[in-house]
């Protein structure tokens, strides 16, 4: 597995991809104020995007058509999803905003041989993560 998002599997029968772009930002409130710089104030975290070029040559093993359509109705639904990486890291939850494709070396039946493209995601999610506390039981005093 070389990523996965939600329940669809990147891989060699689905879908190929040789890189992963991540962008971060984040904010930064400004106030001018007279005879100085402008203050800034952090205001959290801003956006966060993934982008990830891939590529289908199906008659080379590589990759299925249908997986386009499978992300397709994944997008259609407006959910995110858990998007994690082949060794195990979370990257957060992710929601499908664009796929770009390009079919080439089409057949004299009009079957394209190679399809590349982008998948652009979105993060969903509050990268805030609460600690789970634990809560000692009462316990009596020491001497009692």
């Amino acid at each position: 597995m070389l990523l996965s998002l939600g329940q669809f599997v990147f891989d060699v029968d689905t879908m190929t991809f040789s890189e992963l772009q991540r962008s971060r930002s984040w904010s930064h409130a400004s106030n001018s104020i007279a005879q100085g710089r402008d203050q800034h104030q952090f205001t959290g975290a801003g956006e966060e995007t993934v982008t990830i070029p891939f590529l289908i040559y199906q008659s080379h093993g590589f990759g299925n058509r249908q997986s386009i359509d499978d992300l397709s109705e994944m997008a259609d639904s407006g959910s995110g999803y858990v998007l994690i990486d082949g060794s195990g890291y979370i990257y957060g939850v992710f929601a499908i905003t664009a796929i770009d494709e390009t079919r080439s070396h089409i057949t004299n039946i009009g079957i394209a041989r190679k399809i590349d493209g982008t998948m652009k995601l979105m993060r969903v999610d509050d990268d805030r993560i609460q600690a789970d506390k634990v809560v000692e039981p009462n316990t009596p005093a020491q001497g009692a």
